[in-house]
């Protein structure tokens, strides 16, 4: 589900030259779902301690319960399951007391595909209603297991800003989500802003090389994403490539077209 970078992910940010005014990495980048491969990544449900049930995807770990308790998720979050018929359940997140989404998970017959649907309202205001699908790779009765995405709405950003408001500094705004980013790609880790930005949430940036970023993001020094950002030949597009602590062999990458 890679509920953090739903919210939460960033570009990494270039430094030197590649941060003049008139840089081929400044400009709106707006994504490309039919260019992007946004599948594989796996999650899993366990047993918990009493009652209570595991959630780990490489990023976050929590424990919670299906009897409409609010669970403390990961960093300001919080979540609350119920029953919702055989094989069905409901999840409210909350950020600070505040709704954030609403799922609705569905089990087949056969108990071999998860289908998820998330609904809510972005900082911006804009809506969403997504449908998402995993299919089964370990377990054989109910949520615990391990799944794999087979079908997701974009766990990323839909666009990105990037600008450079001072020489040798580089900013990163993402409309929907109203965060941003801003600072200097010498490896420090540089603060993460906006409604839905967790306590505590980094960037830390570095060019590689002027065509590539890479980037580390964390919760209190805690590392919980990685990415890479490769601007295309053209500079007409860049692809950002995205995993999990723990889950380099499921990197998801999205592509971002220049406006």
């Amino acid at each position: 589900m890679k509920a953090l970078l739903l919210v939460c992910s960033l570009l990494a940010a270039p430094t030197g030259a590649a941060l003049a005014a008139d840089s081929p990495w400044n400009g709106t980048w707006t994504l490309d779902p039919g260019k992007s491969h946004l599948t594989g990544e796996t999650f899993m449900y366990s047993k918990g301690p009493g009652n209570l049930l595991h959630y780990s995807d490489g990023s976050t770990d929590y424990d919670f319960g299906i009897d409409g308790k609010e669970y403390k998720a990961w960093a300001n979050r919080t979540v609350a399951w119920t029953a919702a018929g055989k094989n069905a359940w409901d999840a409210l997140n909350k950020i600070e007391g505040k709704v954030f989404t609403q799922e609705h998970h569905e089990l087949s017959a056969d108990g071999r595909t998860l289908t998820v649907t998330t609904s809510g309202t972005r900082p911006d205001g804009s809506t969403f209603h997504n449908e998402s699908v995993f299919e089964r790779v370990t377990g054989s009765d109910g949520l615990i297991g391990t799944w794999r995405s087979v079908k997701v709405a974009s766990n990323g950003p839909r666009q990105f800003v990037i600008s450079s408001p001072a020489p040798g500094v580089q900013r990163y705004e993402l409309p929907d989500s109203q965060q941003s980013v801003e600072g200097l790609a010498d490896g420090s880790d540089h603060p993460i802003t906006g409604p839905t930005a967790p306590p505590g949430f980094t960037s830390g940036f570095k060019l590689v090389k002027p065509t590539k970023l890479a980037y580390v993001l964390k919760i209190d020094g805690k590392p919980v994403g990685y990415g890479v950002h490769t601007l295309a030949p053209d500079g007409r597009s860049f692809t950002a490539t995205t995993w999990n602590p723990g889950k380099e062999s499921e990197k998801t990458t999205a592509v971002y077209v220049k406006q």
